[in-house]
């Protein structure tokens, strides 16, 4: 079979540009490498068009064993015929990018069969994949850690004090002359004597109030939660109190996942907890997507499956990484 005679070299080079950048996202999507593939594909119309391509030859099917086998010897191929269209004095760059990838091949099969592994040995309580966990305090206080969920004792003299370091939780504290606080990434939540949920999300935790009287604080401002009400911490600090609902937000425990205007990401991420491998969304913009529904936590595949149905996204298979794409 002859090339297409119309086809320029500068074609090829944009497609195997587009192809490299596919499988870096593939292999491991760090902010870094998504914002150089959007440059690229913002650079030129080209670019964009070449960047649909092979898209579309993921969706249909045609390129889907190629890619799916690019692991360090394909993945480095790529990066060789890019080198050779820009010229010999880009060989060291290339070769090193190359010992580079395949170094970050071997992180990224840790990555995606223990991705929290050093987070898990500074733990003292790890519920797994799909098995929620629950666990009772020195002080007589219960924790019921969500599936894939990672919690620190952390006591001082003066407090009775944990740190949720991944995942969910619905503490029920025991009263006691020492508070009891809950530290995470944005904040505490500090309480005498309640029942309540967290949550930690990408960059954001919620609070919600089952019974009693907690206070959440931030690196701005503080909220009081009365029963029903929920909060979100962010690193810009406290939001403002609303409304929950306590059958939806604490679904969890007794197995479904209910969700509403939420962003697509943080859906995709509770999925995980109950399955094995990793869910990575390949485009910022997806991520934010706000979706809404309710699925059963025993079956994470038939949840991404209704997922997909809904709301239209492909999803790219690679045995223990699942890919996210428009």
């Amino acid at each position: 079979m002859t090339g297409d005679p119309h086809q320029r070299p500068d074609d090829d080079a944009m497609r195997e540009t587009a192809r490299a950048l596919f499988l870096e996202l593939a292999d491991r999507p760090t902010a870094r490498r998504q914002a150089r593939a959007l440059a690229w594909r913002r650079a030129d119309p080209a670019h964009e068009a070449a960047w649909q391509r092979v898209a579309a030859a993921w969706q249909s099917g045609g390129q889907v064993s190629d890619l799916a086998q690019a692991r360090g010897p394909a993945l480095s191929a790529h990066l060789d015929r890019i080198g050779r269209m820009h010229g010999r004095r880009r060989r060291r760059r290339r070769q090193a990018l190359a010992g580079a990838v395949a170094a970050c091949l071997a992180v990224a099969a840790l990555w995606v069969e223990r991705p929290h592994l050093l987070q898990d040995m500074a733990a003292d309580h790890v519920a797994a994949r799909a098995r929620p966990l629950s666990v009772t305090l020195y002080d007589g206080s219960t924790v019921l850690l969500d599936a894939d969920s990672a919690l620190a004792e952390a006591d001082t003299p003066t407090q009775r004090r944990v740190r949720l370091l991944r995942g969910g939780a619905y503490f029920e504290v025991r009263p006691g002359s020492l508070p009891f606080v809950v530290e995470t990434p944005e904040g505490e939540v500090r309480v005498l004597g309640t029942g309540f949920d967290v949550q930690l999300l990408q960059g954001a935790v919620t609070v919600t109030l089952a019974h009693g009287r907690v206070e959440v604080s931030g690196a701005a401002g503080s909220a009081v939660l009365g029963p029903g009400q929920t909060v979100r911490l962010t690193a810009g600090g406290v939001g403002p109190v609303e409304q929950a609902s306590l059958e939806s937000a604490l679904a969890w425990r007794d197995g479904r996942f209910v969700f509403y205007d939420a962003r697509l990401a943080d859906v995709l991420g509770q999925i995980e907890r109950y399955r094995r491998g990793r869910i990575v969304v390949a485009t910022p913009g997806l991520a934010e997507e706000r979706v809404s529904g309710s699925f059963a936590l025993a079956d994470p595949d038939a949840a991404l499956a209704s997922l997909q149905a809904s709301f239209g996204f492909r999803v790219l298979d690679l045995g223990h990484l699942t890919i996210i794409g428009p």
